[in-house]
């Protein structure tokens, strides 16, 4: 990602719906689905799509498409963290 922005804690806490996270060439990743939706909260993968148009078009259609954090794409940096800390409500 040429933009890459990252975000806070504080502004992690405040998406609603998953983001999404190109996994091409991580061991876990699904090679013929390699774009991820990833669970806001808690890193966990919620799908997986062979592009990411697909993914951002799920994203839009189960989490809102006037969320822009639905089809935010992250660094793989984020879904560590999160995966490793957890949010908790």
């Amino acid at each position: 990602m040429a933009d890459e922005q990252k975000l806070t804690d504080e502004e992690l806490d405040g998406i609603s719906g998953g983001m999404i996270f190109n996994a091409t060439g991580r061991p876990e990743a699904d090679p013929l689905n390699p774009w991820e939706i990833i669970n806001n909260n808690n890193g966990e993968i919620l799908g997986r799509f062979p592009n990411r148009d697909a993914a951002c078009e799920y994203a839009k259609k189960v989490y809102g498409k006037h969320d822009s954090y639905n089809t935010l794409e992250v660094p793989w940096e984020t879904v560590d963290r999160l995966r490793k800390n957890p949010n908790t409500f």
